[in-house]
């Protein structure tokens, strides 16, 4: 006889139901409830994918904080708020507002987040990528902030704040190969080439002429690798070589291989290689065999 599962105690209640339905909109709505926790949410849907959603969501309970959230959109352009009940000690409660979407292979957003009770912190960041079959490229900001110089002291300074900016910008590529590159199976070549650009903003006293800043060395990424059938197995290999520029470079390689049952006994034999040749650091490097066979049956 088979042992009775436990019931799951977080979640006593849960209920989803249809509130009304017209010829564009059906109105939906999701109850669930368990010990000092409660989630609700409701949705207009429209039944044309061009026509915006709304959509609603609520939660609270001893053990996590109060969470609320306004959708209104579609895919083409989205608003969202969302609201976070943060205990006072932890910066208190924190607003998000965000704008996204997209024509074609074009998407792009835009985020703005602001928690007044923590040095009225304010985190922006946006950004955008473009996919034009195999290529992706993509590039992002995002910029923190806050009130850091005491306020006894805020008559000395022109520019209180401090801020930290860092700047993405990317490309990346999976290319079919082989027959895959006809059938759309999954044997690729990948790659790709990421550049970060950092630099943080100081409070600027009554006497300086400009802001300080600091400008973090440039860090460029190149990552290189396959994935496909090579004999009886799958093949896997990835190298990366992470360029700080002024400081030195990182090397890595990884790479695995993996057949599926190559002895008639039902089990998987896998090999692993690593090797990373990091800055200022030692080189190391690790390879193991494995082979794994499942005993018994399913019941």
């Amino acid at each position: 006889m088979a042992e009775e599962k436990a019931p799951d105690l977080t979640k006593l209640t849960a209920a989803e139901f249809l509130l009304f339905s017209s010829d564009s909109y059906q109105g939906r709505g999701q109850f669930n409830a368990g010990f000092g926790n409660v989630e609700g949410a409701a949705a207009l849907v429209p039944k044309d994918p061009n026509l915006p959603e709304v959509a609603i969501k609520a939660s609270g309970g001893l053990d996590q904080p109060d969470r609320g959230s306004l959708s209104v959109g579609s895919d083409l352009l989205r608003y969202s708020r969302a609201f976070e009940g943060v205990d006072t000690d932890a910066g208190g409660p924190r607003t998000t507002d965000t704008f996204e979407g997209g024509v074609g292979p074009l998407r792009g957003y835009y985020q703005q987040s602001t928690q007044p009770g923590n040095q009225d912190s304010r985190t922006t960041a946006y950004g955008g990528q473009l996919n034009l079959g195999p290529v992706n490229v993509s590039a992002n900001r995002n910029r923190s902030s806050q009130d850091v110089v005491d306020p006894r002291f805020a008559q000395y300074y022109t520019n209180t704040r401090f801020d930290n900016q860092t700047d993405n910008v990317g490309l990346n590529l999976r290319l079919p190969v082989g027959n895959d590159a006809v059938t759309g199976g999954n044997d690729a070549v990948t790659g790709g080439v990421n550049r970060k650009f950092q630099t943080q903003y100081q409070p600027q006293g009554m006497f300086d002429e400009t802001r300080p800043t600091a400008q973090y060395p440039n860090v460029t990424t190149y990552r290189a690798g396959y994935e496909g059938k090579v004999g009886p197995g799958i093949l896997g290999l990835q190298g990366n070589l992470i360029d700080v520029r002024n400081v030195g470079t990182e090397k890595s390689i990884q790479g695995s291989y993996n057949v599926e049952d190559p002895f008639g006994l039902g089990g998987n034999l896998s090999a692993t290689g690593s090797y990373n040749n990091p800055i200022g650091g030692k080189s190391a490097a690790e390879a193991m065999l494995r082979y794994r066979l499942k005993f018994g049956g399913g019941g």
